[in-house]
């Protein structure tokens, strides 16, 4: 990173959240330092937006989310993200943030990484700093893994700095490796429209999720095993929009993710699952950790009587296409 003299009196960043297609999980630490770990993930056109200002005329720290903390200084923000991202850009006082998601957070898309992409986005363009968004990326795992302490993997972080959709590969070692997947505009459309995203209506705590898989460690790096076998070949199925083929191996890949943890799923969404399969569906998912957040079911053919029958049964979509800027500036000045 580059610093400047420059400093801007306000940006606004937008970051972009994301979902899993394929080998999600194979990049948890406790499985990608012994076997490595192989994914596919995209963004998508749902985001965070930060806005961060100067305060000119007193050093009072105002912070609005879902909660509005007015501080005298960063150190007593009691939003943990926002305090140690603000904190470790030494930012003390005299400033203005505020965050906007146009979904719910803890929905399984990546929240947490993609508010402190985006933090960092902002800071570094308000302080003029130069990065990149492979940096971006770096530094937002070690504030979310290493300062946070908080569970989870390496794929959110990298999705939302870059966007688009990535083939990620993680060394034993933890080096990352992006490799962008590219689909033809025809199949981009097959996918948004076969793969449909439906809210469980119930959030949920990934740390705890994540922290909640069996000790058994034979058994966990077994299953990560098979679920990133079949990751590898949803990639063809992917390029070429087989939608048929893409929900039968999610389905293989939630059957198997439930092995791991019975904080995976409930009686809820173990009935909710059945009846969107039963709807018309060969296969689907539940969107990132388990526990709630979004199914993501494949409808390959009556989309229309699909949808009615979500209507009709009180289930709610979110429509969606990919995001290809990954996390970037909208305002400054």
């Amino acid at each position: 990173m580059k610093k400047s003299k420059d400093f801007y009196q306000y940006v606004t960043s937008k970051t972009p959240f994301r979902i899993s297609l394929g080998g999600g999980g194979t990049d948890l630490p406790n499985y990608s330092k012994i076997r490595g770990g192989e994914l596919l993930t995209a963004a998508i056109n749902q985001y965070c937006t930060v806005s961060l200002s100067s305060r000119p005329l007193d050093n009072n720290v105002l912070v609005q989310t879902t909660k509005v903390e007015f501080r005298k200084s960063t150190k007593d923000i009691k939003h943990e993200i926002i305090r140690e991202t603000l904190r470790y850009f030494k930012l003390d006082n005299a400033l203005q943030l505020s965050t906007f998601t146009s979904i719910p957070t803890r929905t399984g898309l990546g929240s947490s990484s993609t508010l402190i992409v985006g933090l960092i986005c902002a800071i570094t363009k308000m302080k003029n700093i130069k990065i990149s968004k492979r940096e971006i990326a770096k530094l937002a795992y070690k504030i979310e893994r290493k300062i946070l302490n908080l569970k989870g993997g390496i794929q959110d972080q990298y999705i939302s700095a870059f966007g688009g959709i990535q083939k990620i590969k993680v060394s034993k070692t933890g080096i990352v490796n992006l490799k962008t997947i590219n689909i033809s505009p025809k199949v981009q459309k097959i996918l948004n429209s076969g793969l449909v995203m439906i809210y469980s209506g119930k959030q949920r705590n990934s740390s705890r999720i994540i922290k909640s898989i069996k000790d058994d460690q034979s058994k966990v790096i077994e299953v990560f095993d098979e679920i990133k076998e079949l990751g590898k070949k949803s990639y063809n199925y992917l390029i070429n929009g087989d939608i048929e083929m893409i929900g039968k191996i999610m389905n293989k890949h939630w059957e198997l993710k439930k092995k791991l943890s019975s904080n995976m799923s409930s009686f809820e969404l173990d009935k909710s699952y059945k009846e969107l399969k039963k709807y018309g569906s060969p296969g689907g998912k539940i969107v990132g950790a388990g526990g709630g957040g979004f199914f993501m079911m494949a409808v390959n053919e009556n989309k229309k009587r699909y949808l009615k029958k979500l209507n009709e049964n009180g289930y709610r979509i979110l429509d969606w296409k990919f995001d290809f800027n990954g996390t970037h500036i909208i305002d400054k000045g």
